[in-house]
């Protein structure tokens, strides 16, 4: 009992840590669908995979239940890792240039755990592509979820597992304060396939993993041309300012941005290319016409500058804004420095940094505290509570700023000519 005990302490640690990061990292998590998870059977959670290990940190802190990872075996090659990554509920699974198929043997322990652990009613996520890539389209699926649900069933003929298809998505995963989009399709019955395992194990193992995609690409934004992803990415950066929310709650179980960012996607996948290229024109004309305005998009979705009260926060708020940059200035600074010197792999830029931040926070915070105890100034202990949210208070503070000088500058502009950058957005985005 004490090994089980000792196990399920390290995951419950660090869970709290990796939240108040995720939910600092990003300005808005969009988590919807989630109560269609079973909380009371076995769950297989199938998800994309674009960014390196982000999605499975989001899943983990806001799904009430544990959740169990498979890894890259790699990721386990040295003693320590292997302990500390076990710990925090992850199994390895080889790949063939993982080590050859001495590693691949491995692999039979691993799903042996993966079937226990579904057979105590327990959730294993699955990053279903097998690589990540930083892109926004839905690549092939392994066959390692229907596998490892069929294995479970070999195994277990009565339990009922359920595949939970998970849809992730990021406005931009690589940068700082941007928004996660994850939707949680319809859960998909394995028991109702167990029939044609018996008959054809190959061809039921090919229908389940195409049944999992089809389900996914509805929850997922696909930009299916590599051509087409300028022009879209462009557009959402006009769309989004068309959901203006509070900077709190962080996470929120709307999923319009998401199912608009999807329509859009969509809307240019099917459109001929003579609309594209008259939709392409259109939209770069009215981004230099915000720039020969000296105006972002986000005025012009408002379209009212300030008022007097929002200056007056600007005031006042700037002294605890002060206090906050000296006291977080070093390890956001010590941060970035080490990831943009060792991480080069966008796709890895996001997860590392998250990860990075966390540890680099906590031995700041302990360098100080030592430093308090060894000049005796005990009084200053207090400096440990309020810097962490003096930093968040510098981000909420930053982006009210911002805002506030992007409205500003509305006061300078000609009203015709206001109204006229308004009608060309609007016919932008109705023209989708």
């Amino acid at each position: 009992m004490t090994n089980v005990r000792n196990a399920k302490l390290p995951y419950s640690i660090v869970r709290p840590f990796a939240k108040i990061a995720l939910t600092t990292n990003f300005r808005r998590i969009y988590f919807s669908n989630a109560q269609v998870v079973p909380k009371d059977k076995p769950v297989i959670l199938a998800a994309n995979h674009p960014s390196a290990f982000m999605e499975p940190c989001i899943l983990a802190v806001l799904l009430p239940r544990p959740l169990h990872f498979l890894v890259r075996g790699d990721f386990f090659s040295k003693p320590l890792f292997d302990k500390i990554l076990r710990s925090l509920h992850m199994l390895p699974i080889f790949r063939m240039k993982d080590g050859g198929y001495k590693k691949l043997k491995n692999n039979f322990s691993t799903f042996d755990k993966c079937y226990s652990t579904l057979e105590e009613n327990k959730i294993i996520m699955i990053l279903a592509e097998g690589t990540t890539v930083h892109e926004k389209r839905l690549r092939p699926l392994q066959k390692g979820t229907a596998r490892l649900a069929f294995g479970a069933l070999e195994r277990y003929p009565d339990l009922d597992i359920k595949i939970v298809p998970v849809g992730v998505n990021y406005t931009d995963s690589d940068r700082f304060r941007s928004h996660a989009m994850i939707e949680f399709g319809q859960p998909i019955s394995v028991q109702d396939y167990k029939e044609d395992y018996k008959k054809d194990p190959n061809q039921a193992i090919k229908n389940l993993t195409d049944l999992v995609r089809a389900d996914l690409k509805k929850h997922v934004v696909i930009i299916e041309s590599k051509e087409d992803e300028e022009l879209v990415e462009k557009i959402f950066l006009i769309n989004q300012n068309n959901f203006p929310e509070p900077p709190q709650p962080v996470v929120s179980k709307n999923n319009y941005r998401l199912k608009s960012e999807i329509k859009i996607a969509n809307a240019i996948n099917t459109m001929e290319e003579a609309d594209k290229k008259v939709l392409g024109i259109k939209v770069d004309e009215y981004l230099k016409n915000l720039k020969r305005n000296n105006l972002e998009d986000y005025a012009i979705a408002i379209g009212k500058p300030p008022v007097l009260k929002n200056i007056f926060v600007i005031i006042l708020g700037f002294f605890p804004f002060l206090l906050g940059v000296i006291g977080n200035i070093l390890p956001f600074k010590l941060t970035d420095t080490v990831i943009n010197s060792l991480v080069k792999a966008v796709e890895f830029r996001a997860s590392v940094k998250v990860t990075t931040g966390i540890v680099v926070y906590i031995l700041y915070l302990l360098l100080l505290l030592i430093l308090i105890l060894v000049m005796g100034k005990y009084k200053l202990i207090f400096l440990l509570f309020t810097f962490p949210f003096f930093g968040y208070y510098v981000l909420m503070y930053t982006e009210y700023f911002r805002k506030w000088r992007m409205l500003s500058k509305l006061k300078k502009v000609n009203q015709t000519d206001l109204v006229n950058l308004q009608e060309i957005r609007q016919h932008i985005l109705s023209d989708l």
